[in-house]
């Protein structure tokens, strides 16, 4: 019998542990080194690839692992957001606009579907943008690899100019970060849908 303590020391856990220390490394450093905090970010940001991968060789998938790999990426996203907003205090506005559309988007949807939140069957009545995102791996790798490439080359840029990476931030990154808050906004309105409909449905069955 598998106990609550075995599933928390399940090796996609683990490294999502090491992901959350990565992390906090990186915020630490980030007014005091700036290569350190970028290696500490980029190690955490590859553990979410990995973890994935280790879960399903090894049979070990969980709910509580898909929290904590959900939560991390959000709090990793925000947290960089906010040093931005410290970096580059004339764009405070739109990087909490950016929080607040990560945050409302990701637990909508999270909250809408009963299974996992990226497989067919969660989105088959969900908007076709949605499904495509989700489906077309090349595409949901492009949009979320490159929106945070973008956060931490602008990151950089503040502190170590250079016209190739200049380049690669704004003309291959920032599409890759607009299409994705596009998606952020459609997902958002889907599940809001989604929720108000199960709500609506529960309201008519109390009153027959």
């Amino acid at each position: 019998m598998t106990t609550a303590e075995e599933v928390f020391l399940y090796y996609p856990n683990i490294i999502g542990y090491i992901r959350v220390l990565f992390m906090l490394i990186s915020f630490y450093f980030s007014k005091i080194s700036w290569q350190l905090s970028v290696i500490s970010y980029l190690f955490a940001f590859i553990g979410d690839v990995v973890d994935g991968h280790v879960a399903r060789a090894f049979n070990q998938c969980s709910t509580y692992g898909g929290v904590l790999d959900m939560v991390t990426d959000r709090v990793s996203t925000c947290g960089l957001l906010v040093i931005l907003s410290t970096i580059y205090p004339s764009y405070l506005f739109h990087f909490l606009c950016l929080i607040s559309l990560d945050i409302f988007s990701h637990w909508f949807h999270v909250m809408s579907v009963t299974g996992h939140h990226k497989s067919k069957e969660t989105l088959k009545h969900r908007n076709a943008l949605l499904q495509w995102y989700y489906s077309i791996y090349p595409l949901f790798g492009y949009c979320c690899v490159g929106t945070e490439l973008f956060y931490i080359l602008l990151y950089v840029l503040n502190f170590y100019d250079n016209n190739i990476l200049h380049q690669l931030c704004y003309y291959i990154c920032l599409p890759a970060c607009i299409l994705k808050q596009i998606v952020n906004i459609v997902q958002w309105a889907s599940a809001a849908h989604a929720i108000a409909s199960i709500d609506a449905e529960s309201a008519n069955t109390k009153t027959q």
